[in-house]
C-alpha cells in the first residue's frame, strides 16, 4: 500500500535490512505473479511476458537508512509491428534510476532553496545525479507551463560569472487583477538583441499571441530597445524607473567624487549619505545631510535633482508628472553640472519609454527581486559549471514550476485550502 502497488501485478516479496553497508540499507524486492500480463508500452495492448531483466531504484530514506527497490523488469513482445519493449513500472519513470517519490524530493529541495550539491548530501546521493534529473524535470515542467493570456512582459539581464558573461532573463511580471505573480519564462545567453529575437521565436513556439502582448518593460540599454521595437513594434516599452533612478544616482556619485578633491573635509565618506533615501538615513545623518544641502556644493544641488525626480514620478497623475519631467529637464540642463546635464540628456533620448511608465507604472520591481534570488543561489553554489546549469536552476527558482510527480511528503487538508 506504501509504494502504491494496490491494483498492479506487483507484490513485495521480500524485505531486509543490510547493515553491512554504511549507513545501512534498506531492500525491497519486488516481483509479479506467474502468468501476469502487462500492457506494452506502444501497442497498450495486454501481452504476456517475454523475458525479464533485473532492476535497481533509490528510493526515499527509511529512517536514517538507504531504502533501494529491486524488481525484474519484465519485458513483452508487441510481434512483428511492435516489438520486444520494456514495460513501464508504476514507482519510476523508464530509464531513471530514482523512483518518482525521489524525484520529488529532489525537486522540492532544490525548489526551497537548497543549492543541489546541499539536496545531495541530505539525500546520500551524488550531485552530478541529480543534475540529470532535475535537468529532465525541469524541461518537461517548463514545456508544460500555461502561457496563455500573456499580455506583458519584463526583460533584464543577470551575470552567469564574473566578467561580462551574461544572460537574458524574459518574465511575466505580477498583475494582480489577473491573479498572476511573476514568473520566468525564457532564459537564453547573452544580453545583445538577438536575445530578444530568441525569446519572441519561444514565445510563438509554444502558441504565445504576439499580437497580445501590449506593453514590454526593459532598462534603457540600447541592445534591448532594438530587439524589443523589431520584435514587438507594436508593443508599448516601457523604461524600468529604478534603472533610470540608477542613472541619476550614479550621475550624483560622480559629482560628489569630483568635487570631493577639492573638499575632502566635506565629502569625504559621504556616499550613501547622498544616496540613500532620507527614511533611511539616522538622525544624525540626515542632519549631516541637511546641513551639507545648505552649502554651495554642486553635490548637493545634483541631489536635489535626484530627490526631485523622484518627487516628480510619483505624482499619481500621468499629465502632471510629464509637465514635471519638462521644467526638470529644463532646470537641470541649466545648472552647469556636466554629469547631470550628460544625464538630463539621456533621459531625454528615451522619453517616450519613461511616459510610458508613467502611464502604466509597470516596473522590473518583482523581477530585480527574482534576480537577487538568483544571485544568491549562484554564489551558494559557488558558481554554475555552465549555461545549462544556470538555466535550470532560474527555472527552478523563478518559474515556480509545477512537476508531475506525487508529494513527497504529507498534504493535511488545510495545506490544500
Amino acid at each position: 500500500m506504501a509504494l502504491g502497488l494496490a491494483g498492479t501485478p506487483w507484490k513485495v516479496m521480500e524485505v531486509n535490512l543490510d547493515l553491512a553497508k554504511t549507513p545501512g540499507q534498506l531492500n525491497i524486492h519486488l516481483d509479479y505473479l506467474p502468468g501476469s500480463l502487462f500492457e506494452h508500452p506502444i501497442s497498450k495492448k495486454d501481452c504476456p511476458v517475454y523475458d525479464k531483466r533485473s532492476r535497481n531504484w533509490r528510493h526515499l530514506n527509511f529512517f536514517q537508512y538507504e531504502c533501494h527497490l529491486h524488481a525484474r523488469v519484465p519485458r513483452v513482445d508487441g510481434g512483428d509491428e511492435f516489438g520486444i519493449t520494456p514495460v513501464h513500472v508504476p514507482w519510476a519513470q523508464p530509464g531513471s534510476g530514482f523512483t518518482l517519490m525521489m524525484e520529488a524530493m529532489m525537486g522540492l529541495l532544490t525548489q526551497s532553496g537548497m543549492t543541489v550539491s546541499e539536496a545531495a548530501g541530505v539525500l546520500g546521493e551524488n550531485a552530478h545525479r541529480l543534475w540529470r534529473v532535475l535537468h529532465r524535470r525541469v524541461k518537461e515542467a517548463h514545456e508544460q507551463m500555461d502561457m496563455e493570456d500573456i499580455t506583458q512582459l519584463c526583460v533584464d539581464e543577470t551575470s552567469i560569472r564574473r566578467g561580462h558573461e551574461y544572460v537574458t532573463v524574459v518574465c511575466e511580471p505580477l498583475n494582480d487583477q489577473q491573479n498572476k505573480s511573476t514568473r520566468v519564462l525564457f532564459v537564453t545567453e547573452g544580453k545583445d538583441s538577438d536575445t530578444v529575437c530568441r525569446a519572441k521565436q519561444f514565445l510563438e513556439g509554444r502558441d504565445v499571441d504576439i499580437q497580445n502582448i501590449t506593453e514590454i518593460c526593459a532598462d534603457m540599454s540600447a541592445a534591448y530597445t532594438k530587439g524589443i521595437t523589431e520584435q514587438f513594434p507594436d508593443a508599448l516599452l516601457v523604461y524600468d524607473y529604478f534603472h533610470v533612478v540608477k542613472l541619476i544616482t550614479t550621475a550624483v556619485n560622480a559629482v560628489r567624487l569630483r568635487e570631493s578633491r577639492e573638499f575632502p573635509h566635506l565629502l569625504k565618506g559621504t556616499k550613501y549619505l547622498w544616496l540613500k533615501n532620507e527614511e533611511n538615513l539616522s538622525p544624525d545623518l540626515q542632519e549631516k545631510r541637511h546641513r551639507l544641502c545648505n552649502s554651495k556644493l554642486k553635490t548637493a544641488k545634483a541631489h536635489s535633482h535626484l530627490a526631485a525626480f523622484q518627487d516628480i514620478i510619483k505624482t499619481p497623475e500621468p499629465s502632471e508628472a510629464i509637465e514635471g519631467l519638462h521644467g526638470w529637464y529644463y532646470w537641470v540642463t541649466h545648472s552647469r553640472i556636466p554629469e547631470m546635464v550628460k544625464v538630463a540628456r539621456s533621459i531625454k533620448e528615451h522619453w517616450n519609454g519613461l511616459v510610458a511608465y508613467l502611464e502604466t507604472r509597470l516596473t522590473n520591481g518583482p523581477m530585480e527581486a527574482i534576480n537577487g534570488i538568483i544571485q544568491t543561489a549562484k554564489r551558494k553554489a559557488r558558481g554554475f559549471r555552465n549555461f545549462e546549469y544556470f538555466k535550470t536552476a532560474i527555472y527552478l527558482i523563478g518559474s515556480t514550476l509545477k512537476f508531475d510527480l506525487p508529494s513527497p511528503v504529507p498534504i493535511h487538508p488545510h495545506q490544500t485550502s
